[in-house]
């Protein structure tokens, strides 16, 4: 087993680009969503979703000593497209979010809120020999900045974490790495330390001191810190020349699609597809973050119709925000089961009519997190067919190893960053266009338009080396997950637990595969008849890694509603979502310790009084 993480640090430890951060009692989940610095101050890492990198925090630092105003901040994006609608939704969303309850938000100015472009290359040739990415880069890496009031903070922020579009840590660190070897090489020329040295001798000690808390050691030269960051990043297998990025995108897009790629199998010409004749490559569409797949594929159904969507099932916070907030708006069936269905199709009926706009898509998770409901997808796929609406599923819990939604819906996405990926060490997701439906050649050409391919190539390099052994990997989840699972189901201690198999197992047996192999997928939710303080109890008794993310090669646990809806629990809590629920991600290790572990936590539990 992983041994418990100390409060703060990386999950995995050691880990430099880590996806989680340990959270090891209840109490430090709930203080982090107080912002007590008890828990702030200790974070040398986050989900990059929900908090911002060491490396992204120094780059912001430098860019800002160089263009920003007093009093001002910014983000950091990938594109200029990201950029500039970061600052459309800056701009839409200040006066809808600013009410007398909230009166932080400033209304930005015309031309306040705006987007710098930085470009890194090294100075000279001397500080090119110093580039770990020397020669393999088309053009200097540019960088774009969209800077803004300190009070619109927040705004930003949400941007960033909804979309999912932010620039990776790894590509933040390459952009520092060229920076400071330029610093050093121009050092010649400027005796006196200038703000811009100072800005890069304060972004070095903060450097050294996130590298000692994840094993790196003290402070180190480019070259140095570049070697040690290879070093453990590559201590669990042999990653590919960063050059080759393209084809481990080509490679990962393959992988997606369903081609065996194993050298013996392709000699005898072998080729496996996803669940629907005539997938290929092209079909699949490498995102940066699993919601950046989400916003995409919405994106995308928007420039093809600007219309209303339909959220069925209690989805991943951000989906919701995503559907509500770009856009004409959405629908939202929380239950996502009985009557949603009705209510469904008459939603879809009145927008059918003559004099109203049709609806755009409906969107669904298979099976939902943090519930694991099944919706009934062929249901949803007929009434889709009939009302001519797209189905958009997110196959992220199921894993597509374990379930067929692409046969019956138009798109499906999914978050790399999870099983596929299972290192917790690297971001991504991808869309998947099915290529039978009718919608097909009208969403290929919308995607022309939408999508952007935002895959850092370091990162890129890393979901190819990681999901490898995928499809190994799985069924071995699979099996731990049902027997953690049916371990909870037979406590008394215990009041529900959410599983493919317990939950909703009607729908789930619609998509679920054939085959020995497949199974209920590794992700699973508890409630416990005492309630939230057995919840604390059970929580702070397992001697696992403990933090945010999902699908991870460990065993890794959260508190789930706590820290995806804590300033909305009552809401939360009207579709089941409670505040007491423990998600728990299985992960590879041993059956008997995984067992023995949740046995343990639920013995710390005292016996419920009749």
């Amino acid at each position: 087993m992983t041994p418990q993480v100390p409060l703060g640090e990386c999950v995995p430890p050691s880990t430099p680009y880590a996806v989680s951060v340990s959270l090891p009692k209840w109490e430090d989940n709930v203080d982090y969503e107080k912002g007590k610095q008890r828990v702030l101050s200790r974070m040398v890492s986050g989900y990059p979703r929900f908090f911002i990198a060491k490396p992204i925090q120094g780059l912001v630092a430098h860019i800002k000593d160089r263009f920003a105003l007093p009093n001002e901040t910014a983000m950091l994006f990938p594109s200029l497209a990201c950029a500039r609608r970061c600052v459309a939704f800056i701009y839409d969303q200040a006066p809808k979010q600013r009410t007398p309850e909230a009166p932080e938000y400033s209304l930005p100015k015309p031309g306040q809120v705006r987007v710098v472009h930085c470009a890194f290359e090294p100075v000279n040739r001397r500080a090119a020999a110093l580039d770990a990415m020397r020669n393999k880069l088309d053009a200097p890496v540019t960088i774009y900045c969209v800077l803004f009031q300190e009070d619109l903070f927040s705004l930003a922020k949400q941007y960033w974490q909804h979309t999912g579009n932010g620039i990776s840590a790894r590509l933040a660190a390459y952009c520092m790495r060229i920076a400071r070897i330029n610093e050093e090489f121009e050092q010649d020329t400027q005796p006196r330390c200038s703000p811009k040295a100072a800005s890069f001798a304060a972004w070095r000690s903060n450097n050294a001191s996130e590298k000692a808390a994840t094993g790196l050691g003290g402070t180190l030269s480019s070259e140095e810190e570049a070697e040690a960051d290879t070093y453990l990043e590559e201590r669990f297998g042999r990653n590919f020349d960063p050059k080759y990025a393209a084809e481990m995108k080509a490679a990962l897009r393959r992988r997606i699609a369903g081609a065996i790629s194993e050298e013996k199998q392709q000699q005898r010409g072998v080729q496996l597809e996803h669940g629907v004749a005539g997938l290929c490559p092209k079909d699949v569409y490498l995102t940066a973050t699993g919601m950046s797949a989400v916003f995409f594929a919405h994106q995308a159904l928007l420039s093809m119709r600007h219309a209303k969507s339909v959220c069925f099932g209690f989805p991943y916070t951000d989906t919701l925000k995503i559907l509500e907030k770009f856009g004409p708006g959405a629908y939202f069936l929380g239950h996502g089961e009985g009557a949603d269905y009705e209510e469904l199709e008459r939603i879809l009926e009145l927008h059918s009519q003559e004099g109203e706009d049709p609806i755009l898509a409906i969107f669904t998770e298979c099976p939902s997190n943090p519930l694991l409901k099944t919706a009934d997808v062929p249901r949803l796929h007929a009434l889709a067919a009939r009302y001519n609406v797209a189905l958009v599923v997110d196959e992220t819990i199921g894993s597509f190893p374990n379930v067929d939604v692409l046969s019956w819906a138009d798109i499906v996405v999914s978050s790399l960053t999870k099983v596929f990926s299972g290192d917790s060490n690297v971001m991504g997701g991808s869309i998947v266009l099915n290529p039978n439906r009718p919608l097909y050649e009208h969403l290929r050409t919308a995607m022309s338009t939408a999508y952007e391919d935002l895959l850092w190539c370091e990162d890129a390099i890393f979901l190819e080396r990681n999901s490898r052994d995928f499809m190994k990997r799985v069924p071995k989840i699979n099996c731990n997950a049902l027997a953690v699972a049916e371990l909870l189901q037979a406590s008394s201690k215990v009041s529900c637990v959410r599983y493919p198999k317990f939950t909703l197992p009607e729908n789930y047996a619609k998509i679920m595969r054939p085959g020995s192999t497949t199974g209920y997928g590794g992700l699973l939710s508890v409630e416990f008849v005492g309630g939230e303080d057995a919840s604390r109890l059970f929580y702070d008794h397992l001697y696992c890694c403990k933090g945010p993310s999902l699908g991870t090669n460990f065993t890794l646990v959260s508190p789930y509603t706590i820290l995806a809806h804590f300033g909305e629990l009552d809401w939360a809590a009207q579709f089941g979502v409670h505040s007491d629920l423990v998600r728990i991600s299985v992960g590879l290790e041993p059956k008997h310790e995984l067992l023995a572990m949740f046995q343990a936590a639920l013995d710390a539990i005292p016996e419920n009084k009749q």
